[in-house]
């Protein structure tokens, strides 16, 4: 219920028409949350469906007999091995830089504390060295010395104040000396993990090399099986329709999916951000092949730079497609997707939520592009068009 509700009911009118309006104001928002649980249920539901009819396709696209689709598979797996290498490696990079900042702030705490140590220290000396020099019998000395039993009192008092803050002197200095050796322990323990974390990344690392290696080999081969342009040009037309099935596949599935949005993609012509920070390669309707155009950009874009969603919208496939690697589709509502190719790693899922400018994924050349590069479409209801007329223009 609205906060301004809850006040109490009077006999004046206004109060009254207040109070049942509030009333249906807050049936209203108990309609709207009981509405929307099942459309996102059903929209659940349906984004796995999704994922088993896209599975299927996969099997179904990657079932081949010929020899360059025996090299394609291989070079599949081989590039999956290798994303999953270094989203490992950023995951170590990440904990790794985490634990140097802990090291870093624990021996700052450190310092502290040791020069904390030493001043409660020189306390703990001079109460030391004041009370051996009165002696065990303090409270009698004190008596004994005063002549005016009317400060006798006042002194005891004092003498109690000054035990209180001797012995508080003591408590603060066994606290230090207590904490220092918690700092330390913990020291130990978070360096201890920073040198294993730092094994694994050397190790990743030396795994990633290996990866990349049989990675460049598989290219050779499949380059040298590409000897003329009959068999380049039946490549491309394999990998664009399998693409063409994978996107009906799409639209046949997200056609009812729920993308709420302030901002409809369909207003946003002209205004979108672009998805990486890079140069158009082959722009859109651009020559690829002797009977093949580009239905998108290829953008030229430093390898491991961040790939940002255009719009808001949820992902609807984030896998790996011959020809275009490890890539991620976009439903923005409307009839409207964009895709994103090529990359080195995905950083979403099917069914994710995105935001316009969110990183979700890192450019990279899987597909077998020799250079790093992402390759972008925008799609309307399944047709390319082209993304010049939708995306900011350059300064």
């Amino acid at each position: 219920m609205p906060s301004d509700c809850l006040v109490p009911i009077r006999r004046y009118g206004k109060t009254l028409l207040k109070a049942a309006a509030c009333l249906a104001v807050t049936a209203a928002i108990a309609l709207v949350g009981h509405a929307a649980q099942p459309s996102d249920d059903k929209d659940r539901k349906k984004l796995a469906v999704l994922k088993h009819e896209i599975s299927a396709l996969q099997k179904q696209l990657r079932h081949t007999d010929s020899e360059r689709g025996q090299q394609a598979e291989k070079l599949r797996k081989t590039e999956q091995k290798a994303a999953q290498t270094q989203q490992a490696l950023r995951k170590l990079d990440l904990e790794v830089g985490a634990l140097d900042t802990d090291l870093a702030s624990l021996a700052d705490k450190k310092k502290i504390l040791e020069i904390a140590k030493h001043k409660q220290a020189e306390l703990v000396a001079r109460e030391l060295s004041a009370a051996y020099r009165l002696g065990r019998q303090e409270p009698l000395k004190l008596l004994f010395n005063l002549e005016n039993p009317d400060k006798v009192g006042r002194m005891l008092r004092y003498y109690q104040y000054m035990i209180t803050a001797r012995s508080d002197v003591l408590s603060n200095f066994k606290n230090t000396l207590s904490e220092i050796a918690s700092v330390e322990a913990e020291l130990l323990a978070k360096q201890g993990k920073l040198k294993e974390s730092q094994a694994a990344f050397a190790a990743a690392s030396d795994n990633l090399k290996m990866e990349l290696e049989e990675r460049k080999n598989l290219l050779a081969t499949i380059t040298r099986q590409a000897v003329n342009e009959k068999t380049r040009l039946s490549t491309l037309e394999l990998e664009k329709s399998q693409l063409e099935k994978l996107i009906a596949k799409l639209e046949e599935n997200i056609r009812n999916l729920s993308i709420p949005s302030d901002t409809p993609f369909a207003t946003q012509r002209g205004k979108l951000p672009w998805p990486v920070a890079g140069t158009v390669q082959h722009g859109f309707g651009a020559t690829r092949n002797t009977s093949l155009v580009w239905s998108g950009w290829l953008l030229s874009a430093r390898e491991a730079s961040p790939v940002k969603a255009i719009h808001h919208g949820r992902v609807v496939f984030s896998d790996y497609l011959r020809g275009h690697g490890l890539m991620l589709i976009i439903d923005h509502g409307g009839g409207y997707l964009s895709l994103y190719a090529h990359n080195q790693m995905l950083l979403k899922e099917i069914g994710d939520w995105v935001t316009g400018g969110e990183d979700i994924a890192r450019v990279g050349n899987t597909g077998g592009l020799a250079q790093s590069a992402l390759y972008f479409e925008i799609r309307n209801k399944g047709k390319p068009v082209d993304p010049k007329t939708w995306l900011q223009p350059r300064k």
